[in-house]
Formats: C-alpha cells, structure tokens, sequence
C-alpha cells in the first residue's frame, strides 16, 4: 500500500501539491503586490535620466500621476519646487504642478504670483494661466497686479492669465478698461495679449477701433494679435473689413498676418474686386504655406 500511495504522488501534477505552499506565510509574502515607486524615487529617476526628453515625457506624466492619486505626493512635488534651484528641474516641476487643478497648487501659484521675486511673479502667472483659475480671489491678484507691475514679461503672463468668465457689469468696465490701456503698452508682447483679451471681455464692440488700429502696429507679433482678436469678435463692421483688407494689400506684410486676416475676411461680403484680390492672396499664401 505504502509502495501504491508513493506511485501515485509521484505521477500527480507538481502544482497541486504546492497549495500548502501557496497559503503558507512565505508565500504570501511572494505574492504581495509589488512597492509603489514614491514621488521621490521618481524624481531621483528624471533628474539621472540619459535622455532628457525621456525625463521631461514619461517622468513628467509618472510624477502627474502619482500626485493626482497621493494629496501627500502632491505635497511633496510642491516642496520640491520651493526647494529645487535648478532652472530646468523647476521647469517640469512647474510643468506637472500646473497640470493638477487643486487649492494647493492654486494657492502655490497665487504665492508666487504675489512674491517680491520677478521671477517667482512670472512663473505663479504661468501656472495660474494653465490652470485657468476665474476665481474672485485670482482676479482680483491680476486686477492689482495690472495696476502696478512694472515688468513686462510678468505683465503679459499676468494679462493672460485672466479667464474670461461671467462679471458684474462694473468689474467688466473695469478690466476692459485696464486692457484698453495696456493695448498700448510699450512692450510688444503685453500689446497683443491685452487684444486677445479685449476681443474676450468687451461684449460692447467698443474695443473695434482699437483692434482694427492695431491692423498697423509695427509689431508683427501685435498685427498678428490683432487679426485673431477680430476673429474672435465676429465683428462684420465695414470700416473692419477694409482694414483688413489693407492688410492682405500690403505686399511688406507677413504670410502669417495675412494668412489671419484672409481667415477673418471669410464672414465679410466682398465685391468682385476684393474677391478677386482675396483669391489671388489665399493663393500666394497658400503656395508659401506648402513650400
């Protein structure tokens, strides 16, 4: 009998006779899922990665993820950035706190925003602007900071970073007429983002002029702001068409700008010879688009 049991344990399959095995405590331990990676094991990852783009792609979309899932990963990639004082490590922090929509990235960005740093001030804006943030409390920061911020790169982020959203008619009046002013700003970048805003905040066709006026300015960084802003108007007027149409007639400006006014024309009724002459342009552009 002994001889028998012996036979047929030999010629059972192996894996069932591994159950006591498989409850028994050092199995258990075998089958423990595996350690989730922290922040900082990440972080330690990307900044010895080989290839740069590698850290700034998959690290970056490692660390976003682990912050969204851990409020105390999140916590940490903030201290991170306070701490980090490497330009590019302070970059795809920013890059992936700006990414997660929450109070305690918010109020980072208002910090930083509000700081005595020019730096730190730029890069709280270019936060709050990927964050979209239309709060009263973030509007009110831009508001005073369009007041009084004497830097123009902050200034442009500052202006960007406002959300256009539903106001009182008062605060309204109020924004537009800061962004009237800085249209006019020295500085060529703060000029054209105050127009992409102005075409977003004035629902009273008020800001026409000043958008078709803008058709002129020596920037072309500014002309090209300012053909987007009207495309964003759907102004039909007749004096904005033929400023528009000065601009496809002007044979010194760039395929970009007029690539944009020709995009604006297309809503506006055109007699036989400006659609002759909107034709003959979308062609040359179009043959440099392709070159």
């Amino acid at each position: 009998m002994a001889t028998a049991g012996a036979g047929r344990a030999a010629t059972e399959p192996a894996g069932l006779n591994r159950f006591p095995e498989l409850w028994s405590s050092d199995a258990s331990e075998n089958l423990s899922p595996p350690k989730k990676t922290s922040v900082e094991e990440i972080w330690a990852a990307a900044k010895s990665a080989p290839n740069a783009f590698q850290a700034n792609v998959q690290m970056q979309d490692k660390l976003r993820t682990a912050a969204q899932a851990d409020p105390a990963a999140l916590r940490t990639l903030i201290q991170r950035f306070d701490a980090e004082r490497d330009p590019k490590a302070r970059e795809m922090l920013k890059s992936v706190l700006s990414s997660i929509p929450s109070s305690d990235v918010v109020a980072l960005s208002m910090r930083l925003a509000a700081s005595g740093s020019v730096a730190q001030r730029q890069d709280g804006f270019e936060m709050l602007k990927q964050l979209s943030q239309n709060s009263p409390e973030v509007r009110n920061l831009i508001k005073q900071t369009l007041a009084s911020e004497q830097s123009p790169a902050v200034l442009s982020e500052a202006v960007a970073a406002l959300t256009p959203t539903v106001v009182p008619a008062t605060e309204a009046e109020g924004i537009v007429a800061q962004l009237n002013q800085l249209s006019q700003h020295q500085d060529a970048s703060v000029r054209s983002q105050s127009l992409l805003q102005l075409a977003q905040w004035d629902k009273t066709g008020n800001a026409e002029t000043r958008l078709n006026n803008a058709l002129s300015d020596p920037s072309s960084e500014v002309r090209q702001a300012a053909v987007a802003a009207i495309a964003e108007t759907g102004s039909r007027s007749e004096s904005t068409k033929n400023a528009l149409m000065q601009v496809i007639r002007n044979g010194n400006e760039s395929i970009q700008v007029k690539d944009g006014a020709l995009f604006a024309l297309q809503r506006f009724s055109l007699s036989k010879a400006e659609h002759d002459l909107y034709m003959q342009v979308r062609a040359q552009v179009d043959k440099r688009n392709n070159e």
